[in-house]
């Protein structure tokens, strides 16, 4: 009996030896320079990182200046360098995506100017070794007229990080043909190819297309026609520097929706969700989000659509609509795909009894859920995640959620209890989650803060995660270790 109940205690004993216990220390607090400032974390690291802040959508013309701060170990400040983004005329460019690549970042921004008659696409690098940036380079360049038919840019990068493609979408043109440019960089701003093509589709103010890169450098253009009718199609154009090929995508019954290109054990595939065509006809700008009403996985290479699967009846997917593909995790045979319903709205600020001329602005992020794929298609599972909650403002920074695979197992990051909120799926391991609680202000009060979700950043290779947390106006840099 004493060999037994000695036993048993071993075995506890090894049960919670290998619990997992996820630990968080913060740093001192920090206030933003503006309640517009967006920061973000580069180049994560056991030594530290780099902080990029700057205004998001202010409309200044002359001056977009771009921030970055290094950081210890401690999450202690060091030397910060600022730089502009590059001006045409009198216009200063708009940000458009920042790429990480190894120890640079890929400052892509696009600017128009009607004196000019340009519309250019920038590229600005800027070394975290050397503390420096580039001169400006223009990648694309196409002319204009006028600022009301000006065309627009679209910026893809390939699931392995190392291509990005551009497509311009040249000026409105009364009756006349959809016409397009397209240009493929390596990181190191090489062009590899470029390719002009006209379209067999009329010439619009805007289009309901999407682009992508694989890492072969194939541009694909999902490009959906009467999207707001019953005729609804949607065409898969390819473009490789000498041709272009179009195929069908939708077919009775599956009209793709809001999707991504992932690499599947070296195969380009797309997943995303998709709309049956049966019950309505999409609307714009629906204040309840347009309906979803499963999952797919497309094969690029065969051009087979490998799974399409409706949301399953003990699933609740009543509020799953207009569902955005947040992130995409591929390990192994497994695909893990979480989608989020994201809703934008708008209203004039009201003061008083009467209506300013400024603009409230409203997101709406949930319901969500995780989708489980295999390689082949098969669908393993529906796993809903949160309800719908709203944000005003600047407060969307709190919104949405993050995704990362640690120790074997999907982990969840988001607000979800009105404060910081860590879940894990897909794993066996008993663990914890110490949340970090902070006193922000001199009364002494604990208190748990929300975390900025799209600030999260793991160290590879180690056991480490940093992300930003706030209160109020006050904010935190974290360090997660395990």
């Amino acid at each position: 009996m004493k060999k037994i109940l000695v036993t048993l205690i071993t075995c506890i004993a090894i049960t919670f030896s290998y619990a997992q216990e996820f630990k968080t220390v913060h740093s001192a607090h920090f206030t933003k320079e503006s309640d517009k400032d967006i920061y973000n974390i580069h180049f994560p690291s056991a030594y530290g990182f780099t902080t990029l802040h700057h205004l998001d959508n202010v409309m200044m013309d002359n001056l977009k200046a771009m921030v970055l701060t290094k950081y210890d170990q401690d999450m202690k400040a060091g030397e910060t360098f600022t730089f502009n983004l590059p001006k045409l005329g009198l216009r200063a460019s708009d940000l458009q995506e920042v790429i990480e690549i190894d120890d640079n970042l890929v400052f892509l921004s696009t600017v128009m100017d009607k004196k000019s008659a340009k519309h250019n696409l920038n590229a600005q690098v800027y070394s975290n070794t050397n503390n420096s940036v580039s001169e400006n380079t223009i990648l694309a360049s196409f002319p204009i007229e006028k600022y009301s038919k000006s065309g627009f840019y679209e910026i893809a990068i390939s699931p392995d990080n190392t291509k990005f493609a551009i497509v311009a979408n040249m000026p409105f043109e009364k009756k006349t043909q959809e016409k397009v440019m397209v240009w493929v960089y390596d990181m190191q701003l090489n062009l590899l190819w470029e390719q002009s093509e006209t379209l067999a589709y009329e010439s619009d103010r805007a289009y309901d297309e999407d682009i992508f890169v694989q890492n072969s450098g194939v541009v694909i253009m999902s490009k959906t026609i009467d999207a707001y009718k019953k005729s609804r199609s949607t065409k898969l154009l390819t473009f490789n520097g000498k041709g272009i090929e179009t195929f069908d995508f939708s077919s009775e019954g599956f009209m793709p929706m809001n999707m991504q290109l992932i690499d599947v054990n070296g195969l380009p595939m797309l997943t995303g969700f998709f709309w049956n065509g049966k019950k309505t006809v999409i609307k714009i700008n629906s204040k309840e989000g347009n309906d979803n009403d499963g999952a797919f996985l497309y094969d690029l290479g065969t051009k087979t659509l490998i799974g399409i699967h409706d949301w399953s009846d003990n699933l609740d997917a009543s509020d799953l609509k207009s569902l955005e593909v947040v992130d995409v995790t591929v390990k192994g045979d497994d695909i893990y795909m979480i989608g989020e319903k994201h809703l934008y709205d708008s209203e004039f600020r009201k003061t008083g009894n009467t209506m300013s001329t400024d603009l409230d602005y409203f997101y709406t992020y949930g319901s969500s859920i995780i989708v489980n794929f295999d390689s082949k298609g098969t669908l393993k599972g529906f796993t809903p995640l949160y309800s719908s909650r709203k944000y005003k403002n600047e407060e969307k920074e709190r919104g949405s959620i993050s995704t990362l695979y640690l120790e074997n197992g999907l982990r969840v990051f988001s607000n979800n209890d009105n404060h910081i909120s860590f879940n894990s799926f897909f794993v066996d391991q008993r663990e914890t989650f110490h949340r970090p609680t902070v006193i922000p202000f001199d009364n002494g009060t604990s208190t748990v803060p929300n975390i900025l979700p799209h600030t999260i950043r793991e160290v590879k290779d180690y056991a480490m995660v940093y992300y930003i947390t706030q209160y109020r106006d006050r904010y935190w840099f974290n360090k997660m270790t395990w």
